[in-house]
């Protein structure tokens, strides 16, 4: 397995820090690099990014800058598109909002190590034994009833549809799919739905999960109903969403 780490970060900049910060040398010496991905942030994200890889401390630390805003679902794309090119086999998405633990990364690669027949490896929050630390109840509920209903259209038992981190083998995404779906937040909910379709073997971890930042009860509900759009369309054999235009999924490394 040679597996990256990519960190898409956007305003952020509060948080980067601690993310790597996480980041243990046990951690950093099991992957090839580690790559924070700097989506157009508007808040000093960038700069703390690059004063963290000045610090030396992970040596393997590489940050990137989109050339376009091409939201958390485009940035996933430019993550898988520049590890395929280069010859990696995974790669860790690992969200820079610092809601997940990036020590766990280790969990998913304990999994794919002792599972070979799996190498795709999602991070669960609602399993058993994840540990959830200030997330509000109504999204608890929210996200348990979307992960039930996706689990009885898709016949699968789908335990989470876009938590923080995951771990992809390249060779269990197909890019004529994932590159035509929609960039923004509920890109993760196709690509599982797409994993399905293809007869994909994958699995869940549970993670540790907190939320100190809630985002607005408004853009829940319009998550909420997109990926529920997105599943009757899925069920029906229909293309479930489509890029914006004239996307630009390239990157210019930042010294």
């Amino acid at each position: 397995m040679e597996a990256v780490i990519a960190i898409p970060a956007y305003n952020c900049a509060p948080q980067i820090g601690r993310v790597l910060d996480e980041i243990t040398d046990e951690v950093a010496a099991r992957v090839a690099q580690i790559w924070v991905i700097d989506n157009r942030s508007t808040d000093d994200t960038l700069e703390r990014a690059l004063e963290y890889k000045r610090s030396g401390r992970l040596p393997h630390l590489r940050v990137f800058r989109n050339r376009q805003n091409n939201s958390l679902g485009g940035t996933h794309k430019v993550a898988f598109e520049h590890a395929r090119a280069v010859g990696h086999t995974h790669v860790v998405i690992l969200h820079g909002d610092n809601q997940a633990h990036s020590d766990e990364v280790a969990l998913l690669l304990d999994h794919a190590e002792a599972h070979p027949e799996t190498q795709t490896v999602l991070g669960s929050r609602f399993s058993r034994r994840s540990r959830l630390q200030g997330y509000d109840a109504k999204r608890v509920w929210g996200n348990r009833v979307l992960n039930t209903v996706y689990s009885i259209v898709a016949l699968r038992r789908l335990q989470d549809l876009g938590s923080g981190l995951n771990l992809f083998a390249l060779r269990d995404l197909d890019p004529a799919t994932y590159m035509g779906f929609a960039n923004h937040l509920t890109f993760n909910y196709e690509l599982i739905l797409d994993l399905v379709k293809r007869k994909v073997q994958f699995a869940y971890v549970p993670i540790s999960w907190r939320e100190e930042d809630q985002v607005s009860n408004a853009r829940n509900w319009n998550i909420f109903r997109t990926a529920l759009r997105n599943l009757a369309l899925w069920r029906l054999g229909r293309q479930t969403s489509a890029p914006a235009p004239n996307r630009d999924y390239e990157w210019d490394e930042v010294q």
